[in-house]
């Protein structure tokens, strides 16, 4: 009797899953063609003909959803990051040109994920729990601890604990150009003006300059401090 009822849980937690992660696949695909303040929770319930407190019971908010679905797609993110640099580090061609690459490529193909980042922060973080808040920073920082290590071992002037904090810096550079390469609907009226053409930018060529930048800049600082010591 035990051991059915064991299994009859187990099929419930299964079940349970499955139907967590329709939400989660579902919000992500409506999320493609819609912006984040536009899309509901009832959006989402109705393409999956749930009635809307379902998709309550899964999550809590709609802030909870969506850290759900960045997490994942962070997930797959890193995968491919980390499988592309530790090739950078086995090759032996270990440059900042190649590494830039990687990281821009990997990005341009997630449009979605990087709207969510531009959002994470400023959104998504500020309607959930302390233990969803806490789970996904640990996500995140064993992330970065590991794909940091990668990066110094494909960026020799990088020291340890170094990569993980460029990885960070690189979040803010993804933020701040993304939110200039895509403004409010007004905004792009105004930029029509060709004067104003300036704040118009690309998020992938400027990202990539931007990231360039970085780490060229901290080669230098770090060869002129070995110069100096």
């Amino acid at each position: 009797m035990e051991n059915h009822k064991r299994q009859r849980r187990a099929v419930r937690d299964e079940q349970k899953e499955e139907r967590r992660q329709a939400i989660i696949d579902k919000a992500w695909q409506l999320f493609q063609s819609r912006t984040y303040e536009s899309l509901t929770m009832a959006n989402v319930a109705d393409a999956l003909q749930l009635a809307k407190g379902t998709v309550y019971l899964y999550f809590k908010t709609k802030e909870e959803l969506f850290l759900a679905i960045e997490q994942q797609q962070l997930e797959t993110f890193f995968t491919e990051v980390d499988a592309g640099l530790s090739d950078v580090r086995d090759s032996g061609v270990r440059d900042i040109p190649h590494v830039v690459e990687l990281v821009c490529e990997a990005l341009e193909q997630r449009p979605g994920l990087t709207r969510l980042l531009a959002i994470l922060h400023t959104i998504l973080e500020r309607n959930i729990e302390l233990e969803t808040a806490t789970q996904f920073k640990y996500m995140l920082k064993a992330h970065f601890e590991h794909t940091g290590s990668l990066l110094e071992a494909c960026l020799p002037f990088l020291r340890d604990g170094e990569g993980a904090h460029l990885l960070l810096q690189t979040h803010a550079l993804v933020i701040g150009l993304w939110s200039l390469a895509d403004p409010a609907p007004i905004i792009r009226e105004v930029l029509h003006q060709p004067d104003l053409q300036m704040f118009e930018i690309q998020f992938a060529s400027e990202f990539s300059q931007a990231l360039q930048a970085l780490l060229y800049g901290l080669e230098r600082a770090r060869t002129r401090q070995e110069k100096e010591t």
